[in-house]
């Protein structure tokens, strides 16, 4: 890395190299890709007036890309390829250039394929002369999770079979564990499959490792007994969202995504992925270890910060969440075993920080300054359904994917409201590149400004903000297997369209490759018989073969096409071949199949003999 400051600070200049890097985590050897041979890559700083430069030497094979989060700089510097920018090609370098306009806790990573994942994410720090908050020194904290599966192969994982990773992490929610839980879990159930929703995980994938600045354990040693601690925390999971506590005291939380908030006091901080937190810890005045623990959602881990030196002092446990007890159809989910402690609420004049014991929604944040927009702007409202389901692995607003639908029009100097209704049961951090929006969450005009919202299972959260800007801004999920199923949108300022031949090659590479295929096989060899399943499937379509051989010529085989026309409902056609002694029976099928409350499994069909079936499928006790 290279830092160089030119007239007095004006401009700041890194270099970077990007390349791949082996690892071991967590006691085996893995391929991973990091900046500058870290990971995280190194923290990127500058004061607001300053002007950033920073080349990326890419000398990896793969082409690549950096996006710089929650920043707002011009269009063609955000780092979405071909969308904005030109991607960084095998071999090749690339700078970006921008002004830094505002302060705070920012963090860049990979927007190409499944980067992120592998590692290419750090921090960003933009400091202001102006400095209204006590502390002593301060510590930037980078949150991930870590597998060392290749993240393509999680992906196709995801896409196989719903509860894979319920499986490694021993959360499949079987009938006798359900009735283990009782009465309110059989309740659960009922009422999940009457609305048609499969059994749930807290989270999607099954991690090796969380991590804290790339480890799982580590010190913050050489602090003054007393003294304050800012800790700039930026969750920079792929999938994870994490609960973070401190052993030493409560967190005084004073901004949100680089923004600022009204001072509040918290004992348990929830962070979606993408989000930032500052916030301000005390060193007790003992010779002791305090623990910054971050844990994951869904309790299968954690990773460790001890502050100070001297006897360790560990944070209290966060209860183990009870898939058991999750019911769909309310607006909050019970944690457990342990209730989830439930909110103070804040009086919403209130300008001096108050105490909560757990800040995981954001009915407590409030901005110390009025974000109002003006009310003579014209108003555009949006409504966009989060949509999808863990069954194919399939997520998107309003039932439709980016490639199925990619835009969203709107025109500069408007209002502009998301209405974002989460239809599905698992939570999404939405994230708008460019903006910082209003989270409406009963504040007024003192509205909390963010760049990432987490929007919770069948609730509902309202975004809004003034169409400042031009051209073509993307909006998606920050989960990130999420956003490469589907949950995504470009954002187009209708009144300045993009005309470049970058631009161009985004949308010709969407129609052409954003809906990939993923393909997989069963076999299974047996001393008199051979099966097998060999199946390959899109977002809406799946093509099927079914084999059943033995060795005396005898067999069944089923060919088909099935095409999805909404999650509950499939039309197919195929033919079945089938041979048993010296009957052979070949025919074409038609049917349709329609997935009915609790879960049921309808099915309609007509061969080319004259022959209608009807029958219906349970699901598995």
């Amino acid at each position: 890395m290279i830092f160089t400051t030119i007239c007095k600070a004006e401009v700041v200049i890194y270099t970077f190299d990007i390349d791949y890097k082996e690892v071991n985590i967590v006691g085996q050897p893995a391929m991973a890709m990091s900046i500058d041979d870290k990971i995280p890559a190194p923290t990127i700083e500058a004061k607001v007036g300053d002007t950033l430069k920073i080349t990326f030497n890419n000398l990896m094979q793969n082409e690549t890309s950096i996006h710089w989060h929650g920043v707002l700089l011009p269009n063609d510097q955000d780092g979405v390829p071909y969308l904005t920018t030109s991607p960084i090609k095998a071999g090749s370098s690339f700078t970006y250039e921008f002004p830094v306009t505002h302060a705070g806790t920012y963090w860049y990573h990979s927007h190409t394929g499944l980067q992120e994942q592998r590692g290419i994410y750090g921090s960003m720090v933009f400091h202001d002369d102006e400095q209204p908050y006590e502390y002593d020194v301060e510590k930037v904290i980078v949150l991930s999770d870590w597998t060392n599966e290749n993240p393509k192969q999680v992906l196709q994982n995801l896409k196989r079979k719903d509860n894979y990773y319920a499986l490694k992490k021993n959360a499949v929610q079987s009938w006798d564990k359900i009735f283990e839980n009782g009465w309110p879990a059989l309740k659960a159930r009922f009422k999940n499959s009457l609305i048609r929703m499969d059994a749930m995980d807290i989270s999607d994938v099954g991690y090796d490792a969380f991590l804290i600045n790339g480890k799982e354990q580590s010190r913050l040693e050489g602090l003054t007994p007393g003294s304050k601690v800012r800790l700039r925390i930026i969750n920079a999971g792929a999938s994870s969202y994490f609960y973070v506590d401190y052993a030493g005291g409560d967190m005084l939380i004073i901004e949100a995504d680089g923004q600022p908030v009204v001072p509040t006091s918290v004992g348990r901080l929830r962070i979606a992925i993408a989000e930032t937190y500052d916030v301000i810890i005390t060193i007790p005045k003992d010779d002791k270890a305090y623990e910054f623990r971050a844990t994951s959602e869904d309790v299968t881990g954690y990773a460790s910060l001890f502050v100070g030196e001297g006897e360790t002092v560990e944070t209290k446990d966060v209860p183990k969440p009870n898939p058991f007890l999750m019911d769909h159809s309310m607006h909050q989910m019970s944690m457990g075993v342990e209730e989830h402690p439930n909110h103070e609420k804040m009086s919403m004049q209130r300008e001096h920080h108050s105490r909560i014991n757990v800040l995981d929604e954001y009915d407590a944040l409030r901005s110390p300054n009025d974000t109002s927009l003006n009310q003579d702007n014209t108003e555009r409202e949006i409504l966009l359904r989060l949509t999808g389901s863990m069954k194919r692995y399939v997520w998107s607003f309003n039932n439709e994917t980016l490639s199925e639908n990619d835009k969203i029009l709107i025109k500069k100097r408007e209002n502009v409201r998301f209405i974002l209704k989460n239809e599905t049961m698992m939570h999404h951090p939405v994230h708008l590149h460019g903006h910082f929006f209003r989270v409406l969450n009963g504040q007024g005009d003192h509205s909390p400004l963010k760049h990432t919202v987490n929007v919770p299972p069948f609730q509902t959260v309202v975004i809004e903000f003034f169409a400042n800007e031009e051209k073509d801004w993307f909006f998606h999920c920050h989960n990130l297997y999420h956003m490469k199923n589907g949950m995504a949108r470009v954002v187009r300022y209708e009144d300045s369209k993009p005309t470049s031949d970058l631009n161009a090659e985004f949308y010709k590479n969407l129609r052409a490759n954003g809906d990939p295929w993923y393909s997989f096989a069963d076999m299974s060899f047996q001393s008199n018989m051979m099966a097998g399943e060999l199946w390959s499937m899109d977002t809406r379509n799946t093509i099927n073969l079914h084999y059943d051989f033995d060795y005396k010529n005898e067999y069944d085989i089923e060919a088909f096409y099935e095409r999805r026309i909404t999650r509950f409902l499939g039309l197919y056609g195929g033919v079945n071949l089938e041979r048993d002694v010296d009957d052979i029976n070949n025919r074409v099928i038609v049917g349709i199949n329609y997935t009915l409350p609790f879960l049921v499994e309808s099915d309609l069909r007509y061969d080319s003999n004259g022959q209608f079936r009807f029958h219906f499928r349970f699901p598995k006790i």
